[in-house]
């Protein structure tokens, strides 16, 4: 883990109190997908762990996906940073990555800005290139929160074997795609878990759902890689 400066170079509402904040630091620090970064908080010596979005082929920032929480000090910084801001952040750090074989189908489930781990391993699956399926289970209230929509959807376009989800709780009338949460989404149509690999990320009571339920659906313990939101 090192402590280096970063400069902000774009910051961007995503969706609805979620920001997304590029950072380009003083030098580049290699990092694997899913990874994280702390970052230094200022008035204090308080850090808030934020996962890097952006995948580690894309040299020319960090990216990081903010969720405004009321009252939250970490995201209401991070929230109002702009353009030309300079920030400390130490990493990166985590053990939820991607591995760097791709032998398997891979079941991709995350809520909220959970995301922001998933993505760039879902980027980096692409990049490297692979000919397995490919499945993105993605928990939201509304479709307005859809964080990376654009992204996903390009992705699918380019790729058959990839196959984006979004579950949606509180959808619309015409929404006609997947209604509910994402357990049950899983439930529903992942039928044979055999060979499969799944990587869970989101709060922690889903996280904990989805690991009793991927071990229900026959996923070896050794396949279920996961990484709780706090």
């Amino acid at each position: 883990m090192e402590t280096i400066e970063g400069v902000v170079t774009d910051s961007f509402e995503e969706v609805p109190d979620v920001r997304i904040v590029r950072i380009k630091p003083a030098r580049w620090l290699e990092f694997k997908p899913g990874q994280y970064f702390l970052i230094l908080i200022p008035g204090g010596e308080s850090v808030k762990p934020y996962s890097v979005s952006s995948p580690p082929l894309n040299r020319e920032y960090l990216e990081f996906c903010v969720k405004r929480v009321g009252g939250g000090r970490a995201s209401n910084f991070m929230f109002h940073t702009g353009k030309g801001d300079r920030l400390t952040m130490r990493g990166p750090m985590g053990r939820f990555v991607l591995q760097d074989k791709i032998e398997n189908d891979i079941i991709f489930a995350a809520t909220g800005t959970g995301i922001s781990a998933i993505k760039p391993m879902i980027q980096a699956v692409f990049e490297r290139g692979t000919g397995e399926q490919i499945w993105l289970f993605f928990g939201v209230r509304t479709e307005r929160d859809i964080i990376y929509r654009k992204e996903f959807d390009a992705i699918a376009s380019k790729n058959r074997n990839f196959h984006f989800i979004p579950c949606l709780s509180r959808p619309s009338g015409s929404w006609s795609g997947e209604r509910g949460y994402v357990q049950g989404a899983i439930k529903k149509l992942v039928e044979d878990a055999r060979n499969k690999d799944v990587y869970i990320c989101g709060l922690a009571a889903m996280v904990e759902q989805m690991k009793v339920i991927a071990e229900q659906l026959g996923f070896s313990k050794d396949r279920i890689h996961f990484e709780k939101y706090v």
